[in-house]
């Protein structure tokens, strides 16, 4: 009984507070707007950056039970993969001692009337397994198998874009490399796929590969498989329970014969681990510092007018009400303002993400956009209760310390108009205005830290020529393409130069072995093999001896050509031409793939080249291999057209299917567009970085001019004696200028320390040579643009300052 009379006597106080909260905030229409705007952005700008976490890491597939989804893969001391045969799967899914279900997929991109479309390969238990929601039609059924199964799934994404929601999209056709499949079902926008790249239709497998791609069911790997385990089966025990399996596998992975099972969650794209939080601290913590500035400067806001309600407040505390009563009441004004500021944040955060889709889609290369997907990114309740939160803690962060400010006072002194803590409140404020600069300068740092390196890695000279040169690339393992494509180009008019290698430069595909001449203990070196055309294409340079020649092609001739860096380490101010380098694993074994290599006579020395990635720079060493276009090392091929026009898309997809009915079997970008997809990333976080930046620094600027406004106004009388007694205005100028000196000054000085600290950690994690994190000129920039602000900030109130009439000051105070 007395408890439901003390729970029913506290709904009526938290019901009396907040309509005393509500009234006083109508009152204030200005204040609240402020309040709420200012907040919104801060809890906005962390809602998005949550909203793409939730989407890619928190947010389960919408399958049914996606807790018991699991992708299968092997692993070797040396090596491991996703990949298996066809005839594995059939083999896996009768197993029903393990497994409730079994699904095979083949992720590619198809060509679709010289579209690009996202499409995964499925087996016939795919959707029956996973049970998905359809917004339209039906599911591929067992009688869409094999050759006549010619019928097709879109997804949402995919009706949307090609159909603009045609509700009669059920039967109509579909192109796919040339085949017409019809049809039969519209996923619901949910669902996009099993992974983080939303796909855009869904075909049997049998039937693609008994109309398009015959060696999807053959020997060599190619199949993802997933498994839906039993209840009653862990992982640990169905990796054992597969082991023996793995150890069958024909391949045994590069000879391996310790060969186990692997098997990962994936209910989400990206299973949440210790490593992705750790991977990711650094960009939440950005995005939290913007919203700790935003709920500093709501607090010296809220600490103004609390501190202008004094008399309000020490009525109420002469009437009997207790502090915490006090407390209470300015907390849930505080809590009212949060609720608005979350509403209107989820709204930016919506306008945020749309913009932002649309950015990302202007913003990259045109190939790679053309390419490009993504998922699903909506505010569903995990977005609502994160804002709830955010905006929970945010109500303790900017409204606790002014309520606790504004009722510490002496009864007497507050009724009679004057404050004992004036000299506290002006002290928080302060305090409150030095930690927003600390965050500004660690945010304005790290942009400038990213600008900068932006631009010192688009500066490197990647020591070959990408203008006018094509990479094409094969999507999956299907070497034996590379001759027939290499001669279709040669032959085609539109084509100038034409070489095959074993990866093109800027795609990571070159690896390392140990090498050096004979009686020197063997140090890490790249290699890759090229074809004689490759140097000429790529105008590398042959800076001594010379390029390989047409009848040296293979490991038979036994020839190398190594780069200046590898020359240098080797015989150091000697010709290395003639010379013998040995090639071989660091611990001394031969190198599978390099059979007949492992003693070669050096013909010619290159000039140094980025291989992999830009931020590497350029290699420390490289050797050359020769091959022809028929050696199973030959993966790529680079092509130069005769002009700029020459190989369009058009062109191109013509080419391809000359080789092979799936043009999307080829994957052509030029190298320019390569390597800004390089840069891209760095490009948009410095972009980021310097939009949470400005962000930051103007809501410093703005409490650092509330702050001054507010103190100028309490120092009226004492700025007019000052005046009366012959202070001029530049003097009063300089009194406002110092005091913002002060204040941005310290912050400056204990953000500067933070992000020396964090950058040097950081240093310590990501470790490329043509990036440095800890940058004299950032750290320099970024503390003149904090001052700059702080002198900005300071120009208004000290010119209201000097207009005081030192006469009426006098006046007023007697």
């Amino acid at each position: 009984m007395v408890e439901a009379m003390l729970r029913t006597l506290w709904l009526d106080q938290l019901a009396q507070d907040v309509r005393f909260a509500w009234r006083g905030m109508r009152q204030s229409p200005t204040y609240v707007a402020l309040t709420v705007l200012t907040l919104a952005v801060g809890l906005g700008l962390v809602t998005v950056a949550f909203t793409v976490f939730n989407a890619h890491v928190l947010r389960p597939f919408a399958v049914r039970d996606p807790a018991s989804l699991y992708r299968l893969g092997w692993r070797t001391p040396d090596d491991g993969g996703p990949l298996f045969r066809w005839r594995d799967y059939e083999e896996l899914r009768d197993r029903r001692d393990l497994f409730d279900g079994v699904i095979a997929e083949n992720a590619r991109f198809v060509s679709s009337n010289g579209r690009p479309l996202a499409a995964v390969l499925v087996s016939g238990s795919y959707f029956e397994t996973l049970g998905m929601r359809f917004a339209l039609g039906r599911p591929l059924a067992s009688g869409d198998s094999g050759a006549a199964g010619n019928t097709v799934v879109i997804s949402h994404q995919a009706w949307t874009r090609l159909f603009n929601r045609d509700p009669a999209v059920l039967g109509r056709e579909l192109d796919l490399n040339g085949h017409a499949f019809v049809i039969v079902g519209v996923l619901g926008p949910e669902f996009a796929g099993l992974d983080d790249f939303p796909r855009d239709v869904w075909v049997s497998l049998t039937a693609y590969a008994a109309l398009a791609a015959p060696e999807l069911v053959a020997e060599p790997r190619r199949i993802e498989i997933r498994v839906r385990l039993r209840a009653d089966v862990s992982p640990e025990r169905a990796q054992a329970a597969l082991t023996p399996f793995m150890a069958r596998m024909p391949e045994k992975v590069n000879g391996a014969r310790d060969v186990r099972a692997d098997v990962q969650p994936n209910a989400t794209p990206n299973p949440l681990s210790l490593g992705l939080l750790a991977a990711l601290s650094p960009v939440f913590a950005a995005f939290v510092l913007v919203l700790v500035a935003a709920c500093a400067n709501v607090s010296n806001v809220m600490l103004s007018r609390a501190l202008a309600r004094n008399r309000e407040i020490a009525v109420r505390l002469s009437l009997g009400a207790s502090r915490g009563r006090v407390v209470r009441q300015l907390l849930t004004e505080g809590l009212l303002i949060a609720v608005l500021a979350g509403f209107a944040g989820l709204t930016l955060a919506a306008w945020a993400l749309r913009a932002g889709v649309v950015m990302l889609f202007n913003t990259l290369p045109p190939t790679l956009a053309a390419l490009m997907r993504v998922s699903p990114i909506g505010l569903d309740h995990r977005v609502f209760a994160f804002t709830l939160v955010a905006a929970g803690i945010g109500t303790l962060m900017f409204a606790l310390l002014p309520a606790l400010q504004a009722s510490r006072m002496t009864l007497t002194e507050a009724l009679h108009g004057q404050m004992s803590g004036t000299l506290r409140g002006a002290r928080l404020r302060s305090a409150l205005v030095v930690g927003q600069v600390a965050v500004s300068l660690v945010l304005v740092v790290a942009a400038l830290t990213l600008a900068r390196n932006g631009a010192a890695v688009g500066a490197i000279d990647l020591g070959f020529q990408t203008h006018g040169v094509m990479s094409i690339n094969i999507r999956g393992e299907e070497p034996h393409l590379v001759p027939r494509l290499a001669a279709v180009l040669a032959s085609n008019p539109r084509v100038a130069e034409v070489a095959v290698t074993g990866g093109n430069p800027l795609f990571i595909r070159s690896r390392a072995v140990a090498a050096a001449p004979a009686g020197l203990p063997a140090v890490p070196t790249r290699y890759t093999f090229v074809s004689p055309e490759y140097f000429a294409i790529l105008r590398i340079p042959v800076v001594g001896g010379r390029g390989f020649r047409a009848d040296e092609e293979g490991a038979a001739s036994r020839v190398a050509i190594i780069s200046a860096a590898t020359a240098k380490a080797f015989w150091p101010g000697e010709n290395p031409v003639g010379r013998v380098v040995r090639i071989e694993r660091p611990e001394g074994r031969p190198v599978d793939e390099l059979t007949g290599y492992s003693e070669l006579t050096i013909v010619g020395v290159v000039k140094d080249v980025v291989s992999g990635i830009v931020y590497d720079g350029t290699d420390a060493g490289h050797i050359y291999l020769p091959i022809r276009p028929t050696d199973p090392n030959a993966t790529a091929v680079l092509v130069r057209p005769r002009s700029e026009r020459d190989l369009g898309p058009d062109a191109l997809q013509r080419i391809f299917k000359e080789v092979v009915p799936d043009p999307q079997t080829f994957e052509a970008i030029p190298l320019e567009e390569m390597r800004a997809t390089q840069m891209y990333p760095l490009r948009a976080a410095s972009w980021v970085g310097s939009f949470l930046a400005a962000v930051a620094l103007g809501l410093s600027l703005s409490g650092l001019y509330g702050v001054l406004t507010y103190t100028l106004s309490q120092r009226t009388k004492e700025i007019g004696i000052r005046m009366a007694l012959g202070a001029t205005a530049g003097r009063v100028i300089r009194m406002v200028v110092q005091q913002s000196s002060r204040m941005a000054g310290l912050g400056a000085v204990i953000g500067g320390a933070v992000a020396f600290a964090v950058m040097r950690t950081l240093s310590a994690i990501v470790r490329f040579p043509t990036v440095s994190l800890v940058d004299v000129v950032a750290f320099g920039a970024g503390f003149a643009a904090v001052m700059a602000a702080a002198a900005i900030a300071a120009y208004q109130p000290a010119r209201r300052a000097t207009r005081v009439d030192p006469a009426q000051s006098l006046r007023a105070d007697g």
